[in-house]
């Protein structure tokens, strides 16, 4: 059995908290890599992998010694794939281990998101699932006891989540309820396939129908059901960036922008903490080729003076299933927010080296395919952080400038000016789990308020990249 204290236990939990506590994914596998590399290296890790092939052009050249009647040479052949299945066989558990650790990875989804019913991962026990992460955050904190306070403070907030829970409901609902809350009941029950508890919905609906009270009071009812504090950021995003960051991101091209919610920011936030449970899923996956997100709005419970084109916008977050690039459901912020950006003019043509492209180690800003970038953010994106910029990577992350804030910087800074796309942090999540990268800003489509998906492999010259530093918790979806 491992030493349950040793670098591979370490290493294994490490990785298990990095597919479910998805918004420090990040955190976690470097830190696994570091764990690893004590006992298994990178070139050990690779020498592994190779193992495979090199047992398959042994057994190809075993073959042609054979029809050559070459003995001595099929017998040492022979010796040699043996010698190689048996290191292979005894290998394994670490190169699978390994292969968690060091091989570039997806974004995985964050369980407890809401709106995700339709994955088939999402289909277990929640509250089990939560179980099991504080029971390995728990026991990770032993494993890795120079990380134990991270570790502690992962374990409270996962602890805390408060998970719906799956059984049917064999009573009817209570009559307290409003039409609003029970239509949401209804439509959860849908998506688990709980027919009986769909059938009690529907007749509790028929009945509020029938006896509704006026529209007005309706109305209030409904909106006081809103439970937008679940996805409010208790973390001040808004807060300056410490030490001399701001001094050390000039260095990179970087700047200090301070991005101010709008006049309806409040009732807006309302609106997508109400509707961001039930998704409008694209059921047909597009491996390349634009897919623009459906913005059908419905205007309940929006002030009449918001701009049409914000509104078309911010509807398309709750009724589409994105992500951040921490694989939690993606919405917009609707607080003050404070990042350090790249601030480059769209007027002209954006800066292809230099600065912050050369600390990714990418070599140009157009047609960059949405996995390259990702590759270069995984590999590189902490290590500016904390070299670079002096920014703990467990409260900041280095992102694709966020939808959001290219959208209010933007209209500050004529953004969107040109027929280019640029990428977003986040990704539009299709039935199937494929992901399609978030772009827009084409100023044939909206400009700042255009916002569309494209393949992780589409590499056309019409789509830039920007990147920003953010506060991590933006990231997480929800708090309670």
């Amino acid at each position: 059995m491992p030493d349950p204290n040793g670098p591979v236990e370490a290493a294994r939990r490490l990785t298990a908290a990095a597919e479910h506590d998805t918004v420090y994914a990040d955190v976690y596998l470097s830190r696994a890599r570091d764990v690893l590399s004590g006992v298994l290296s990178r070139t050990q890790y690779d020498a592994l992998r190779r193992i495979q092939h090199d047992i398959g052009q042994a057994v190809e050249q075993c073959r042609t010694a054979t029809m050559l009647q070459d003995w001595t040479k099929v017998d040492a052949l022979g010796a040699e794939v043996e010698r190689l299945k048996h290191a292979a066989q005894e290998g394994a558990p670490l190169r699978d281990l390994g292969a968690q650790g060091y091989d570039p990875v997806g974004v995985p989804i964050e369980p407890f998101s809401p709106g995700f019913d339709f994955l088939a991962r999402s289909s277990g026990d929640r509250a089990a699932l939560r179980d099991e992460i504080v029971a390995n955050l728990t026991a990770l904190a032993k494993a890795d006891a120079p990380n134990a306070a991270f570790y502690d403070g992962r374990r409270v907030y996962s602890a805390g989540l408060a998970i719906e829970s799956r059984k049917a409901d064999t009573g009817k609902p209570a009559k307290t309820r409003t039409r609003a809350g029970v239509e949401q009941l209804a439509a959860q029950a849908a998506q688990r396939g709980d027919i009986a508890q769909l059938r009690v919905c529907a007749q509790e609906i028929l009945e509020l129908a029938r006896t509704a009270p006026p529209p007005a009071v309706e109305k209030a009812e409904a909106k006081s059901t809103v439970a937008a504090s679940a996805y409010r950021s208790p973390v001040d995003l808004a807060a300056p960036f410490p030490g001399d960051a701001a001094a050390r991101g000039e260095k990179l091209g970087l700047v200090v922008a301070r991005t101010e919610p709008g006049a309806a920011a409040a009732s807006l936030m309302d609106f997508v903490a109400a509707r961001i449970w039930q998704p409008d899923v694209v059921e047909n996956a597009q491996n390349e080729g634009t897919l623009r997100a459906n913005a059908a709005v419905d205007v309940l419970g929006l002030p009449t003076d918001v701009a049409q084109n914000i509104t078309a916008l911010v509807a398309q977050f709750p009724t589409n299933p994105f992500v951040n690039s921490g694989g939690a459901r993606c919405f917009p912020r609707f607080g003050a927010e404070t990042v350090l950006l790249e601030a480059f003019s769209e007027d002209g043509e954006a800066p292809e080296s230099g600065g912050l492209l050369h600390a990714l180690g990418l070599s140009k800003r157009r047609g960059l395919a949405r996995l390259e970038v990702d590759d270069a953010l995984l590999a590189h994106g902490n290590d500016v952080l904390e070299r670079e910029l002096g920014l703990d990577r467990r409260e900041f992350r280095l992102v694709c400038i966020p939808q959001d804030v290219y959208a209010r910087y933007g209209r500050d800074h004529e953004g969107g000016p040109r027929q280019q796309w640029t990428h977003f942090d986040g990704y539009q999540v299709l039935r199937d789990g494929t992901l399609r990268a978030l772009v827009g800003g084409d100023v044939r489509d909206g400009g700042v308020d255009d916002l569309v998906s494209l393949g992780l492999t589409d590499q056309r010259d019409s789509v830039i990249v920007r990147f920003a530093v953010i506060r991590r918790a933006r990231h997480v979806a929800r708090w309670l």
